[in-house]
């Protein structure tokens, strides 16, 4: 078991290097030059040149790579270009909101889908399954931006709810931050949500057609009880794993939905960063996405051992 979870730690290190030297490469393939960008193109090219010289990307591409990777095991992740703060500070700042988002998404999804999925699967075949997966076919085919257009003009122009572009923050007033992310989490959950409520149903059923499902009838219990004692464990072990992919696709998924509402999230500034050719602080964000990633993944394999006696034996 412990050997597992090295192997699992030093894989995860492993992947992480590999992305950030991809992350690092693209930015210096990709067209654009953060000097022209703080210069603007009326500069000269000997103003050009001189800011390339300061800013250290005159130097060759793997040295410029070592000494990143040598400050970020040091925690340092350099310095804005067009800020001129640490982006460790920018970071530290943003990242509770669109976690905050993220996590509310997550939470709505968890409770939405079980309930919904277990009981188109109780009553599966009736007009009340066909009309649920007729609804759920539409929300899965909805973007989450598209969803949040629409809640700003319902609940935001139309309902007056909130206000659009009323962003609270959290070191302000930090329910009425809660209260302003609501509205977001939901627009991120829905897709989100009926893709588990599938899942689940399909799982269900999938599990109620084997063996041990007859054996639990035989013994005379009520379909109640093999569903929610036998079944219902078996057929979460692949949602589990769903939801863990779910929730950092929600998180690199929040990045439009913050420009929908107006939220100051890593979003933002990861886009406002691309566009001023930005190239620390859209490293370090890419980077902490991966990270997130990783861990999630790490989290959930966790999390099915302990689910699934099978795989904890093996």
């Amino acid at each position: 078991m412990v050997m597992y979870y090295i192997k699992k730690f030093l894989s995860m290190c492993a992947t992480l290097l590999v992305v950030s030297f991809f992350v690092f490469a693209a930015f210096a393939i990709i067209p654009g030059d953060p000097a022209t960008s703080l210069l603007g193109t009326n500069a000269t090219q000997e103003s050009v040149a001189q800011l390339r010289e300061q800013m250290g990307l005159n130097r060759p591409f793997l040295v410029r790579y070592g000494e990143w990777v040598g400050s970020f095991l040091r925690g340092d992740l350099g310095e804005s270009y067009s800020y001129h703060i640490p982006v460790s500070s920018m970071i530290v700042e943003k990242l509770p909101i669109t976690m905050t988002m993220s996590v509310i998404a997550l939470l709505l999804t968890i409770v939405c889908s079980v309930p919904i999925g277990v009981l188109l699967a109780k009553y599966t075949g009736s007009r009340l399954d066909k009309v649920g997966y007729a609804v759920n076919q539409v929300m899965m085919s909805i973007p989450a931006f598209f969803l949040g257009i629409i809640f700003t003009y319902v609940f935001g122009l139309v309902l007056k709810w909130f206000r659009p572009g009323g962003y609270v923050s959290y070191t302000k007033d930090f329910w009425g931050f809660l209260k302003y992310l609501i509205m977001p989490s939901i627009a991120i959950a829905i897709p989100k949500c009926a893709m588990a409520v599938k899942l689940i149903r399909s799982s269900i059923l999938t599990e109620a057609k084997k063996d041990y499902v007859r054996t639990a009838y035989s013994r005379g219990n009520s379909t109640t009880e093999v569903l929610y004692r036998h079944v219902l464990r078996n057929a979460m072990l692949p949602v589990v794993t769903f939801w863990g992919m779910a929730f950092t696709d929600m998180i690199a998924g929040s990045i439009v939905v913050e420009q929908v509402f107006n939220i100051p999230g890593l979003g933002r500034i990861l886009l406002t960063s691309i566009s001023n050719r930005d190239f620390p602080v859209v490293e370090a964000i890419i980077i902490l996405i991966a990270v997130l990633v990783l861990v999630t993944n790490f989290l959930v394999d966790i999390l099915y051992r302990v689910l699934d006696a099978r795989i904890a034996e093996s």
